[in-house]
């Protein structure tokens, strides 16, 4: 069952979702296979083992699409996403081109349903030439909105660590006067990471535009043991003076990180190289 809006605002004309869209009552993937039921946080399956493993020393891209709004977003992809190794995409719309281009450069995907308008979905997306081992989703509504905000963790097989690579995929939650849903999103999306002794990645679209916000991301990721890798020079998107798109890692060694500037969408993209650590024996 899906839950119907109509909505006109200033607001949402920003967001680019005037007119009617729906909210599934669950949480739904879209994947290279179809539409699958979603899997909460709270009872991820159990581990599977996949075919592949991500190289030892592998790429990223972490970047918010603007659900391709803008006329060179594909251009962007190519510049920004092609190739690489691991892509975890925020506000991403289904169009047959967005689709097309992901099969024609044979990635795997998952993107979380937060909600649909007509035949497209929208949602965090993690794309990957490498099967996920498993893969959950968290929807948290906008408290004023109430359109949510969509995050995924996935579990990746990595070359040279028995662990593999947990990934979390964030768009946070915005609009609200406080700071609950916010605190309550991340918190649901990092609880697996206290039971995961391997590397880490934890990226997204924060939302952090205020100093209230983005020290408690500092004391969160701080707990998480995690590390930030910050582009020099730093030319991700900023809200009041303050970047929004963050890249937090552990057990990783940091090759290196960038944020190239480009008119493909609203948000600068976060390009990362990362290499598997030495483990002692």
């Amino acid at each position: 069952m899906k839950k119907s809006y109509r909505i006109v605002g200033t607001s949402l004309l920003a967001l680019g979702l005037v007119g009617c869209f729906e909210v599934p009552e669950q949480g739904y993937f879209v994947t290279a296979t179809g539409v699958v039921d979603g899997v909460e946080c709270a009872r991820p399956p159990l581990v599977a083992l996949a075919n592949r493993a991500l190289p030892q020393e592998f790429s990223l891209t972490v970047w918010n699409l603007f659900k391709g709004q803008r006329k060179d977003w594909l251009e962007g992809m190519d510049r920004f996403v092609k190739e690489r190794d691991l892509v975890l995409l925020q506000e991403t719309r289904t169009s047959p081109e967005l689709l097309q281009w992901l099969r024609q450069d044979n990635y795997e995907w998952q993107q979380l349903q937060a909600f649909t308008q007509g035949s497209s979905s929208f949602g965090v997306m993690t794309a990957s030439k490498t099967p996920q081992a498993f893969v959950c989703g968290v929807r948290s509504p906008e408290p004023f909105i109430r359109i949510p905000k969509s995050g995924l963790v996935s579990l990746y097989p990595l070359q040279g660590d028995p662990d593999g690579v947990m990934v979390i995929n964030l768009h946070a939650v915005n609009f609200e006067l406080g700071m609950a849903g916010f605190r309550e999103q991340l918190r649901e999306l990092t609880a697996l990471v206290h039971q995961h002794q391997g590397p880490v990645i934890l990226a997204g679209d924060f939302n952090t535009w205020s100093d209230k916000r983005q020290r408690w991301v500092d004391d969160l990721v701080s707990d998480l043991s995690l590390s930030e890798a910050i582009p020099v020079p730093d030319l991700r998107r900023t809200a009041f003076g303050r970047p929004l798109d963050h890249l937090y890692y552990r057990n990783l060694d940091l090759v290196e990180v960038s944020a190239p500037q480009t008119t493909a969408s609203d948000h600068n993209p976060i390009l990362a190289r990362f290499r598997a650590q030495k483990l002692t024996p």
